[in-house]
């Protein structure tokens, strides 16, 4: 009874699966300034710190190498401590996990936090390929997609960029998304959407946040979007 009920030694997840799983995917196509790495650092922290017990946290990181199937930088459970109770109680009895769970967070928050750039931004495809996943899956709970980007896609299936009129038709990205909600089963996962205010202008900016979410509103997807 004191040890409670078994889980696994790698995900500390329970053996009979998770109970809800909040996901944060990065994209790392652009570079971040120092400001937006600590929103970024502050954002992920929150969410570790308010994660119920048994529930998974899972953080993916993608730049513009993008290949299907690119691993987690974390992805563990909650065994019934928030990550801030175990950085903070390192010599009592949780010692296992803050080696498991709060050591590995910092850690890949070091990672998230390093500058990058990138030519493409694959930012749908990304999305796509991480909801559909069956590691990504669990037997009960809600699952809660956070997605943090400047929203600037950009791939050759739609981009906000260059002259070309075709590649940047906003029906093309409606048509895009459709897909890959249905086809994934990204309908099943809350979508909050963090838009990191990177390197492009301003305006820039508001218009490809616009433009997703109308294409969302479109397509009934429900979101909460804020800005990093």
């Amino acid at each position: 009874l004191l040890k409670g009920p078994p889980r696994d030694a790698e995900s500390l997840c329970l053996k009979t699966g998770a109970v809800g799983h909040t996901l944060v995917l990065v994209d790392k196509t652009d570079p971040w300034s120092e400001i937006q790495a600590g929103r970024l650092k502050r954002l992920v922290k929150k969410i570790g710190d308010e994660l119920p017990a048994d529930r998974m946290l899972s953080i993916y990181v993608f730049n513009d190498l993008f290949e299907p199937g690119f691993p987690p930088l974390l992805s563990l459970c909650n065994p019934g401590r928030t990550a801030s109770e175990l950085i903070g109680n390192p010599r009592r009895d949780y010692v296992r996990w803050v080696e498991k769970f709060g050591r590995p967070l910092d850690d890949a928050l070091a990672i998230l936090t390093q500058p990058a750039k990138g030519n493409l931004s694959p930012i749908v495809e990304a999305v796509g390929d991480v909801v559909s996943r069956p590691e990504t899956r669990v037997r009960d709970g809600d699952k809660a997609l956070v997605l943090v980007s400047d929203m600037l896609q950009n791939s050759n299936q739609f981009t906000v960029f260059g002259s070309n009129a075709a590649a940047r038709d906003p029906e093309r990205l409606k048509r895009l998304v459709g897909k890959v909600w249905t086809d994934s089963g990204a309908k099943a996962w809350q979508l909050q959407v963090h838009q990191v205010q990177g390197v492009y202008d301003a305006q820039r900016l508001e218009q490809a946040g616009s433009l997703w979410q109308q294409t969302l509103r479109g397509l009934n997807i429900p979101f909460v979007w804020e800005r990093l």
